[in-house]
């Protein structure tokens, strides 16, 4: 689907995900319960199924390391 809409994926150099093991640790995890992007039938499905996830990730998901969402986590500390 990237290639479709001329989307160029970035990402570190091979074999080196601690260079940003945090940022590397979300995406992976985003794409693993995002599934495969190929289901979707159109851009605009992609476009709301991400959003609607980071939704989810920020405001229901569990975090490991906080042992909540993060948005209750933000209010409990504000």
């Amino acid at each position: 689907m990237l290639k479709k809409y001329n989307i160029s994926a970035s990402m570190s150099r091979k074999s080196s995900p601690w260079e940003n093991g945090s940022q590397e640790s979300f995406y992976g995890k985003f794409k693993f319960e995002l599934g495969d992007l190929n289901r979707f039938k159109s851009m605009a499905e992609v476009i709301e199924a991400i959003h609607l996830h980071i939704y989810y990730y920020n405001n229901f998901r569990i975090h490991t390391t906080l042992k909540m969402a993060p948005a209750k986590f933000a209010k409990l500390h504000s």
